[in-house]
């Protein structure tokens, strides 16, 4: 029997980044209507946990994709360096978004 090369699988990881950039944009279309009117302010509200709700998702799927990396390596099945780098570019994302968008100290009493 015929023994299949092993290939990247980048799916999970570029599923990743796609996640964070959805994270990334919807805080500044939130910020974008901020506090127009009462209905700009539900959408506002609705935006900003959506965004955030992405952004764990994010931080869940690359963290649990960055353990199945790791475990490869231990039991030295091949690990290519396109997942690494995809995995290394979406952690760095995810942190990208919460330095632009902390979730604390963004209100109006800070000051």
């Amino acid at each position: 029997m015929e023994r299949l090369q092993p290939r990247a699988t980048v799916g999970v990881p570029v599923f990743a980044l796609a996640l964070a950039a959805g994270a990334a944009a919807l805080p500044g279309v939130a910020d974008a209507v901020g506090f127009l009117s009462d209905s700009a302010e539900s959408f506002f509200v609705l935006t900003w946990l959506l965004g955030w709700v992405l952004l764990t998702w994010s931080a869940v799927v690359t963290g649990v994709y960055a353990a199945v990396l790791g475990r490869r390596s231990i039991s030295r099945r091949p690990v290519y360096g396109s997942e690494v780098a995809l995995t290394v570019a979406a952690g760095s994302f995810i942190v990208l978004v919460i330095a632009i968008h902390p979730l604390w100290e963004t209100g109006s009493a800070v000051g």
